[in-house]
Order: structure tokens, then C-alpha cells, then sequence
């Protein structure tokens, strides 16, 4: 599976996303909370569309295992996954359907800071999760490949002193 999925130049990634509904026993408000605790490697499906089906149930928890996504990349967002890499922790961003209350269904999945930014200002949820290492190789790779560093202007300082004889 690894080599399939690590292949360079390969711009599509299938994940699956783990979803968990935790009891809440301290607030007299809510039961529970959906919270998004992982994304994995996942293979590709045969059929389109995302599929749900429960890995695991008791009192405390239930956890949903979310198939059928893939992380897909852009040319226009390696500065953003260059980032990503480079940060302390590196993450994956699950966009996904549905309030706090409700239960959550992932819609996309990216690596791109960007992207996942511009979600979050349509108040759109966005769950943060630590990227699992198959996907970091993968997106190394590309970073490797693809992203070049803008080169820094140096600014000129304007000559205050010879600007002011000039008015003169």
C-alpha cells in the first residue's frame, strides 16, 4: 500500500477520518460532543462518495470511521504545505458538516493552512489532527519537488538627506 501511495507526482492522497461522539457528564446542557480524533492512510474505493460505518460503541463513546476522502494538492499552495511541514505540528484539517451539537460529517480533507483558513472564516468547522507520518512523507516529497522559496527584495532606503536638498 505504502508504495502505491508514496509515489511521486501522485496528487491525490485517500484517507479515512475518525470521528468520535464522547459522553459529557459536567454540563447540564449537552450529552456529548463530536470531536474528529485522527485521519489514516486509507485505500482508494471503487465507488464514489463517503461512507460511515462505527468501529467501536459503549457508554462513554462512540467512534465513526469516515471513508471515501483523499487529500488533494495544489501548485498555488505549496508555500502553505512548506509551512505546514515546518511547523512544531504538523496537522491534517478535516472540514467538516454540521454544528457542535450535531453529528459530524467530514466534507474534505487538506494540508493547506490557506485553505483551511479561508473555511474557518465562513465559520465552517474545522478540526485539526496530527498528520499521520505515510501522509508527511507523501507531502515531503512534493514540497521537495515543487516548492521554490520566493526570493526577498531588499528594500532601497530612500536618501532622506539628498531628497531634502532637491526640495531646496
Amino acid at each position: 500500500m505504502q508504495d502505491s501511495l508514496t509515489t511521486p507526482g501522485r496528487l491525490s492522497f485517500p484517507v479515512a477520518v475518525l470521528v468520535e461522539h464522547q459522553a459529557v457528564h459536567d454540563n447540564r446542557w449537552i450529552d456529548g460532543r463530536w470531536v474528529v480524533t485522527g485521519v489514516v492512510a486509507s485505500e482508494p474505493l471503487a465507488d464514489a462518495g463517503v461512507h460511515c460505518r462505527q468501529i467501536h460503541g459503549d457508554a462513554e463513546s462512540q467512534q465513526y470511521l469516515w471513508s471515501g476522502l483523499s487529500i488533494e494538492l495544489h501548485q498555488d499552495d505549496t508555500e502553505s504545505y512548506y509551512a505546514n511541514l515546518m511547523s512544531d505540528t504538523p496537522g491534517v484539517f478535516v472540514i467538516c458538516e454540521g454544528e457542535q451539537e450535531d453529528e459530524l460529517k467530514p466534507a474534505s480533507v487538506t494540508l493547506s493552512y490557506g485553505e483551511a483558513t479561508s473555511y474557518m472564516e465562513t465559520d465552517q468547522r474545522v478540526e485539526r489532527v496530527a498528520m499521520p507520518p505515510e501522509v508527511y512523507r507523501w507531502l515531503e516529497q512534493y514540497v521537495l519537488a515543487n516548492y521554490v522559496p520566493e526570493k526577498r527584495k531588499k528594500r532601497k532606503r530612500d536618501n532622506w538627506k539628498e531628497t531634502d536638498r532637491e526640495r531646496r
